[in-house]
């Protein structure tokens, strides 16, 4: 079902909106629920601060257990100022009973809803919605009354056109059960909190288990609390692209990359928008590959670039990349290349994408260079969402047209059984480079070939390149190297034991004279 805008409340908490695609239905009775610590009564204050702050809307918070000194003095850390609220005449702290409550519900007269309307609120968030199941009839709780206060309760608001937030505690026991399962059922909206540990640290996650009237993102998605800001909901990685975006997801026009390994052996540059992965061990020359492509696509193609990494910070990379006099801190300077480094201890997979994804339209980005997806791998653990993650960023890519590159770190040494051991690849991007280092006598060799380039007429032909001023280059082919041969007179480079083509040749004329025998 697609609701107009108009129609829709924004909540004003930063990606819950997009989360529920707009906003929620004015009138909707949103229930947030979740068991201590969880963030339910941060997000009911938020939705009335946003309201008031953002949208010019009048807002009425009630609470049963937390007294109206303590939830203004916990909203300031969030820099909320309430009581200047208060004081406009735009904000009204109720603190209650449950029993009282009651009373005014059942009130004709009742002046709860007669300050509402007098101060013009269109919102109301409401503390401890269970709390209501406790009130007593004939001395003894009775869930049949819970129910028929819920609805006086949603029926109140509907007339008074308030979109209200009902926070519900979830506990184990039977009268918590019913509880739930009772508010589940009337509310239009229901909003599910989770949190759970993980190693040593606590993962907050918002799950909207149903919306009437409305479309939303299913799914859990990552919940943040943030000091001096609120909350903050970035959406799951896994969910597809906004039904909105009508870009295109190929492109017609090849570019060249500026690396003369790449150009060379890829036949003339690469499709813009097409997604490539270079596998190869570390040390062979990833990082420099990446640094020097997207420092070439500014220099040469002015474009902007990203460089992604979990493995080195800013300064470090910019100081490598100028022993080989690669300067990226005049193009870092002038904001044509960003440099994006999040520490791996902690890293949140959703907060990670949300923020590559700010980078990359704040600054137009048109190449991505995600260095170390190995050690994303790591950091995530689940496999299932890590390949969540990297189809993901390939889809934004496409959708961008954006030119992205993936370095992934082979664990093996020499010889490769698999490019890469996490999930299969090749049918995902569109170009596979694989970097591997050969060993001949003594000595080891770098070399780079082209295993798949889509649509392109691409070498098989593996070569020898050298790390050195100006980043990475392709060794000539008549050049002999002493005391070595060139790469051209071995075959099995990508084996352990390179073979002579000279020493090939005696073999196989050894088995052709044994076989005439």
């Amino acid at each position: 079902m697609v609701v107009s805008e108009s129609s829709l409340v924004k909540t004003g908490i930063w990606g819950l909106d997009a989360v529920l695609l707009g906003g929620i239905p004015r009138s909707n009775v949103i229930v947030v629920q979740g068991v201590t610590g969880t963030g339910k009564t941060l997000m009911g204050v938020e939705f009335v601060y946003r309201g008031i702050t953002l949208y010019n809307e009048p807002g009425l918070i009630v609470v049963f257990e937390t007294s109206p000194d303590k939830l203004i003095r916990d909203a300031a850390e969030f820099g909320w100022d309430l009581t200047e609220l208060q004081e406009q005449k735009k904000l009204q702290i109720i603190f209650t009973s449950p029993q009282v409550f009651d009373q005014e519900l059942r009130s004709p007269d009742s002046l709860l809803l007669e300050t509402a309307n007098d101060m013009g609120a269109r919102r109301i968030f409401v503390d401890g919605v269970g709390l209501l199941n406790k009130v007593q009839v004939g001395g003894h709780p009775e869930h049949r009354h819970y129910r028929e206060l819920l609805q006086q309760l949603m029926e109140s608001l509907n007339r008074e056109n308030l979109t209200a937030v009902l926070s519900l505690e979830i506990g184990s026991s039977p009268e918590s059960i019913v509880a739930k399962e009772m508010t589940d059922f009337l509310a239009d909206t229901v909003i599910q909190l989770e949190r759970e540990r993980l190693g040593r640290r606590i993962q907050r996650s918002l799950e909207v288990l149903k919306s009437r009237g409305q479309e939303y993102e299913t799914g859990e998605h990552t919940l943040h609390i943030t000091g001096g800001r609120g909350l903050q909901i970035f959406r799951r990685v896994q969910a597809p692209l906004g039904a909105n975006s009508q870009q295109p997801t190929s492109s017609t026009k090849r570019s060249i990359v500026g690396v003369e390994a790449i150009d060379t052996l890829i036949g003339g540059g690469i499709f813009d928008g097409s997604t490539t992965m270079v596998v190869g061990l570390s040390g062979v020359g990833k990082t420099v590959l990446g640094t020097q492509i997207l420092r070439e696509g500014s220099l040469r193609q002015k474009t902007r670039g990203l460089l992604i990494s979990l493995d080195e910070h800013p300064a470090q990379i910019i100081r490598n990349a100028q022993t080989l006099g690669l300067n990226l801190e005049e193009q870092v300077a002038n904001g044509t290349i960003q440099i994006m480094f999040e520490s791996p201890q902690e890293l949140d997979v959703d907060a990670h994408y949300a923020r590559i994804i700010q980078l990359v339209e704040e600054h137009d980005i048109q190449r991505m260079v995600i260095d170390g997806m190995t050690s994303y791998s790591t950091v995530i653990g689940d496999i299932s969402i890590y390949r969540d993650f990297f189809h993901a960023l390939v889809a934004y890519s496409k959708h961008r047209l954006m030119t992205t590159f993936f370095n992934y770190e082979n664990p093996e040494f020499l010889g490769i059984s698999s490019y890469m051991p996490d999930f299969p690849v090749s049918s995902i991007v569109d170009n596979l480079i694989l970097m591997s280092l050969v060993e001949i006598n003594n000595s080891l060799h770098r070399c780079i070939s082209v295993v798949k380039s889509r649509g392109s007429k691409h070498s098989f032909e593996t070569r020898e390149f050298v790390i050195g001023q100006g980043g990475i280059s392709l060794v000539p082919l008549e050049e002999n190297l002493v005391p070595a041969l060139p790469l051209q007179s071995y075959s099995s480079l990508l084996s352990r034991a390179p073979t002579r083509f000279s020493q090939l040749r005696r073999t196989t004329d050894s088995a052709a004279a044994q076989g005439k025998e």
